[in-house]
C-alpha cells in the first residue's frame, strides 16, 4: 500500500493547490479475486455510463503498484451536490450492476475540495462548539446552545423513500447556502446532520409502527446565516433539482438547553441500553425528559460499518 498512499499523496497535492471551485471525489476500493482478470473490461462498459452522469468533468483510475486486486479512482465534479447525486444514482442503475458486483471492499472515500493557502478559515461547529457535540460512553449533561436550523420533517419509517428524499432536498439547501456564503469568503463546513423522532398516539414510540414514526431532520447552520439567503437557496434549489420536497424545508430556531447526551456505537436497532443509561442517568440527577429523541449522526452509514456507527443521542431535560 505504500506506494498507492504516495500516489494520492502526489494527486492530492496537485488538487488541493488548484484554484477552482470543483470538487473531487477519491475512492480506493478492493475488487473481488474472481474478477482480477477481467476487471479492465467491467470497468471500460462501467465507464462509458458513468461519464455520461451530469457534472463529471474527468474520470482517472488507478492500480495499486503491490496489491492487484485495490484500485483507487479519482473523479473530477462540478459542484459536491452533483458529486452525491451521482453515488445514488451509481447504485441504482442496472447497467452497473456487473461493475458494483465487482467491489469486494470501499477501503477509503472522501470529497475534497481546492484548499486556499491564502484563506484557511472556514468555520466548522464541531470545532467551534464543542459542547454541543461532547458525548462519551457514559451520559453527561451539556447546555446546548441555541442555533437557527434547516428543517425537514414528515411521518413514515426511516427506510421509506419519503425520509430517503427528504435528506436529499435538505443537504441540496445546506450545500447551496455554503457556496452562497464561500463566495462572500464566509465558508463553512456543513455540519453533521441531525434527527429528532417521536410517536404521537396512546403507543410508545417502541410500539408504535414504523410507517407512523414521525421526524424532524435538522441541520444547524452558524450564526450569521440569514433566513433570506435561504430562502434564496430554497429557490435555486429547486430550480436545478426539480424535487418537490426542497419547497417543504425551512428555516427554524431550536432551543433545547439543558439535555443529557452519550455517544451509541453501533447499530440504529440496537439503541436500547444505551437509551437505559440516558434513563437511569436522568433518574439518579432528579430530571425529567423534556423533549425528543435527537440523534446526531457523526459517521456516515454508507462509508461505515454498521457496528462502528458513532450516534450522539441528546434528551432535553428539565
Amino acid at each position: 500500500m505504500k506506494h498507492l498512499t504516495i500516489l494520492i499523496l502526489m494527486i492530492m497535492t496537485a488538487v488541493v493547490t488548484a484554484k477552482e471551485t470543483a470538487v473531487y471525489e477519491l475512492v480506493v476500493y478492493k475488487i473481488k479475486k474472481d474478477y482480477e482478470d477481467n476487471y479492465h473490461e467491467v470497468l471500460a462498459k462501467a465507464r462509458g455510463h458513468i461519464q455520461k452522469l451530469p457534472g463529471l468533468i474527468e474520470y482517472q483510475t488507478f492500480r495499486s503498484a503491490e496489491h492487484t486486486t485495490v484500485f483507487m479512482d479519482l473523479v473530477k465534479w462540478n459542484s459536491i451536490e452533483e458529486a452525491l447525486d451521482a453515488a445514488k444514482k451509481v447504485e441504482k442503475m442496472k447497467e452497473l450492476a456487473e461493475f458494483m458486483k465487482a467491489f469486494e471492499e470501499i477501503k477509503f472515500m472522501d470529497h475534497f475540495e481546492s484548499f486556499d493557502l491564502e484563506n484557511t478559515t472556514k468555520l466548522d461547529l464541531i470545532k467551534a462548539d464543542k459542547d454541543y457535540y461532547k458525548a462519551g460512553r457514559e451520559p453527561v449533561i451539556v447546555n446546548v446552545k441555541p442555533y437557527n436550523y434547516l428543517m425537514i420533517n414528515g411521518v413514515s419509517a426511516p427506510e421509506d423513500v419519503r425520509f430517503l428524499e427528504a435528506i436529499e432536498a435538505i443537504y441540496s439547501v445546506a450545500y447551496t447556502v455554503k457556496f452562497q456564503y464561500k463566495s462572500k469568503e464566509k465558508d463553512f463546513v456543513v455540519p453533521k446532520m441531525e434527527a429528532q423522532w417521536w410517536a404521537e398516539g396512546p403507543l410508545t414510540f417502541e410500539q408504535t409502527p414504523r410507517e407512523e414514526w414521525h421526524w424532524n431532520i435538522v441541520i444547524p447552520m452558524p450564526e450569521y446565516v440569514e433566513a433570506e439567503e435561504v430562502e434564496s437557496a430554497i429557490q435555486i434549489s429547486i430550480e436545478k433539482k426539480q424535487q418537490s420536497q426542497i419547497s417543504e424545508v425551512e428555516f427554524k430556531p431550536l432551543n433545547e438547553g439543558r439535555s443529557i447526551q452519550v455517544l451509541h456505537v453501533g447499530s440504529y436497532e440496537e439503541e436500547g441500553p444505551t437509551l437505559e443509561k440516558i434513563f437511569a442517568f436522568a433518574a439518579e440527577e432528579g430530571l425529567e425528559i423534556n423533549g425528543h429523541h435527537h440523534e446526531i449522526y457523526i459517521t456516515d452509514p454508507r462509508k461505515t460499518a454498521v457496528e462502528k456507527l458513532k450516534t450522539i443521542i441528546r434528551y432535553p431535560v428539565k
